[in-house]
C-alpha cells in the first residue's frame, strides 16, 4: 500500500475525491497517510528506491511524450533496451529561454490542467518569469514532505505564517504576506504578530523577511516564539541561522525547491541537502552537459517526478552544486548534495592583479556584519568597479563604514568602491540578487 501512495501521491488528496474538497478533516488524513509512506520510504534500501523512481519515470516520460513541446525530443526507444534512466540522460537539457520560446498549451497537459491545473509562475528574479500550471492535487504531497524535513509528525498547515517577497498563488499557504520590503511587513505586523502568537505556530518564508520582522517586533518591543521556521528561497549562511536563532529561540529548517517543482530536498543538521528521491531527480553536469562524478562541482539539472500536468525534465534552475560520495553522518540515506548557489553567484571575478575570487568572498563581508547591515546589494558595474547599496540599521557608523571598505578594497585588490545607502532594495523581480554584474 506505501508503495502505491508514493508512486501515485496526487491520488491521495481531498481534491481527488471533489465531494471531500475543502474538508479539513478529509486533508489531515491523506497528510498523515502520506508522512507515514515517507518515513517508511526512508528505511527502504536503495534497490527499493531505483524501482520507484524507474517506474515513475517510464510514466513522466510516457505522458510528456504525447505534448509537443516533447514530442520531437522523447523519442519512442521501446524497441531498445534501455533503462529509463539512461534514457532520460540522452535528453537535452532544459532552460527558461527554451520554454519561454513555446506558447505555455503546447508544454500543458491540457486534460489534467483542466481539473486540477493552477496558473502559477517563477518568481521573476531575472525579470523574466516563466508561466506553468502546478497541480493542485500535490498539496498534501508537498506539506507531508515539508513535514519529513523539519523530523515532525504533524503540524497543520493552518498554522503556518508564510512570508515571501511576491504573490505566490501556492495551493498549500493559507496565512500569506507578501512584502518586498520592510515598510510592508510594518503595515500589518500586528496580524502577524496574532498568527505567530498562537501556539504551534510555524513561519515559512525567506531568510531576509524573517530578518526584516525580527528587527519589527523587536522595535516593538514584541517576543516572537514560534514552534517552528522553515525558510526557503534564498541561500542560509551560518551567520544568518545563528542570528535567526537567537532571535526567535527555535529550530531552523532550511529546504532546497522551486515553483517549478516545489520542495526537492531538505538540509540534515551535518550541512547536507538530502535529495528527495521519491519525487525527484538531480543531476550534476558540465558546462558542455555531459554528467560529472561526485564531488565534481557543475550545474544542477532536476526532473520532477510527479510534474505530469506541466513536465520539468532535465531543467535548470541556474544553480550549482556537486553530490558527496560518502554517506552522510546524519544517517539519512537519500544521495546527499552540496548548494552552491546560482550560476552568476560562482562565476569568478578577476581583480586588477590578475587574480580572480568567487561572489561569496565579496558577501560574506556583509553576512559577518548582520548586526549593523539589514540588506545590501553589491553592483559589478565594471571590470574592476562595484557599487555597494545598503539599508542600515541603528548603531552603524563611520567607524562601521570605513572598516567595511577596508574590507572590501582589501578583497578586491583596490579596486573602485563606491557606497551608496538606500532605504529599500529592488532587483528587476522580487527578489534581491546579494550580487549583480551588471557590465
Amino acid at each position: 500500500m506505501f508503495k502505491f501512495i508514493l508512486e501515485h501521491p496526487w491520488f491521495f488528496t481531498a481534491e481527488y475525491f471533489s465531494q471531500f474538497e475543502h474538508n479539513q478533516f478529509v486533508d489531515e488524513f491523506f497528510v498523515k497517510l502520506q508522512l507515514s509512506a515517507l518515513y517508511r520510504s526512508k528505511r527502504m534500501p536503495k534497490a527499493f528506491h531505483d524501482s520507484l523512481r524507474d517506474k515513475k519515470l517510464r510514466r513522466l516520460l510516457r505522458t510528456a511524450a504525447h505534448l509537443p513541446f516533447w514530442a520531437g525530443k522523447i523519442k519512442d526507444n521501446t524497441l531498445i533496451p534501455q533503462s529509463p534512466l539512461s534514457r532520460l540522460r540522452s535528453l537535452p537539457v532544459m532552460t527558461k529561454d527554451d520554454l519561454r520560446s513555446v506558447p505555455i498549451e503546447d508544454r500543458t497537459n491540457k486534460e489534467i490542467s483542466a481539473k486540477f491545473g493552477i496558473l502559477n509562475y517563477t518568481s521573476g528574479s531575472t525579470g523574466e518569469p516563466v508561466s506553468f500550471f502546478t497541480d493542485k492535487r500535490l498539496h498534501t504531497h508537498i506539506w507531508a514532505i515539508l513535514l519529513r524535513i523539519a523530523g515532525t509528525e504533524k503540524i497543520p498547515r493552518q498554522s503556518v505564517i508564510h512570508l515571501w517577497p511576491s504573490p505566490n498563488p501556492n495551493f498549500s499557504f493559507q496565512n500569506s504576506f507578501y512584502a518586498k520590503a520592510m515598510e510592508e511587513l510594518r503595515d500589518r505586523r500586528k496580524e502577524i504578530y496574532t498568527l505567530i502568537s498562537r501556539p504551534k505556530s510555524i513561519v515559512l518564508g525567506f531568510p531576509s523577511l524573517l530578518r526584516f520582522l525580527s528587527d519589527i517586533a523587536e522595535e516593538d518591543n514584541i517576543m516572537l516564539r514560534p514552534q517552528l521556521i522553515i525558510v526557503a528561497g534564498e541561500a542560509l549562511t551560518p551567520e544568518m541561522r545563528l542570528f535567526l536563532q537567537d532571535r526567535f529561540h527555535c529550530k531552523i529548517v532550511n529546504h532546497y525547491g522551486c515553483r517549478e517543482i516545489s520542495v526537492m530536498a531538505g538540509e540534515c543538521e551535518s550541512g547536507r541537502f538530502h535529495e528527495n528521491s521519491e519525487d525527484v531527480i538531480i543531476e550534476v553536469i558540465s558546462e558542455n552537459g555531459f554528467p560529472l562524478k561526485e564531488e565534481e562541482i557543475g550545474k544542477l539539472v532536476v526532473t520532477g517526478l510527479n510534474s505530469h500536468i506541466a513536465p520539468f525534465i532535465r531543467y535548470q534552475l541556474g544553480d550549482q552544486g556537486f553530490f558527496y560520495s560518502d554517506a552522510c553522518p546524519c544517517g539519512n540515506p537519500f544521495p546527499s548534495f552540496s548548494f552552491g548557489g546560482r550560476t552568476h553567484d560562482v562565476t569568478p571575478i578577476f581583480l586588477p592583479d590578475g587574480s580572480h575570487i568567487l561572489p561569496y568572498r565579496l558577501t560574506g563581508i556583509f553576512n559577518r556584519r548582520f548586526e549593523k547591515i539589514r540588506q545590501y546589494q553589491i553592483d559589478h558595474y565594471a571590470p574592476f568597479a562595484f557599487l555597494i547599496r545598503i539599508v542600515r540599521v541603528g548603531g552603524y557608523t563611520k567607524k562601521d563604514e570605513q572598516e567595511l571598505l577596508d574590507d572590501f578594497k582589501k578583497t578586491t585588490c583596490n579596486s573602485h568602491v563606491s557606497l551608496q545607502y538606500v532605504t529599500s532594495l529592488h532587483s528587476k523581480g522580487p527578489k534581491v540578487l546579494p550580487y549583480i554584474k551588471s557590465f
